[in-house]
């Protein structure tokens, strides 16, 4: 029987809040403390509430970047956060569409070969007329 392996490490050692903000990342990225905050179904209705959902929320996800789940970067006062499988999402697309351009410049090149190739070939493979049937099919 094969076992599906899991996004998340199991030696990670994460509490239950820590994998349901996780899981929350990994479903809804980039996103903030306050986002994570409004879909924890947390009351943000005034700005006290909101700064203290948003620092709640901002001492999981350090926990979480620190254990290099998930990367963050500073926009203003906010954090983003994604989580760490994306990166190497982006790394593969960039190796990919490296050698895709490598690609293209190979089959272009092929291309040009091929066309080169076809016009030898109909230059070789011409056919010597006499001058006297030349004139009668109106070849000079």
């Amino acid at each position: 029987m094969r076992t599906k392996k899991s996004v998340l490490p199991e030696s990670s050692g994460l509490g239950e809040k820590e994998k349901e903000i996780y899981f929350l990342v990994l479903d809804n990225w980039p996103s903030t403390p306050l986002e994570i905050a409004k879909q924890m179904n947390e009351d943000v209705s005034t700005r006290e509430k909101q700064k203290r959902a948003s620092t709640k929320y901002s001492y999981y996800l350090k926990k979480l970047i620190e254990k290099r789940l998930l990367l963050s970067k500073k926009a203003g006062n906010s954090t983003i956060v994604w989580p760490l499988i994306v990166e190497k999402y982006r790394t593969i697309h960039n190796i990919l569409k490296h050698h895709e351009v490598e690609h293209l410049a190979a089959m272009n090149s092929h291309k040009q070969n091929q066309n080169r190739n076809e016009e030898n070939y109909s230059m070789t493979n011409l056919e010597y007329i006499p001058a006297n049937k030349a004139k009668t099919i109106g070849v000079r």
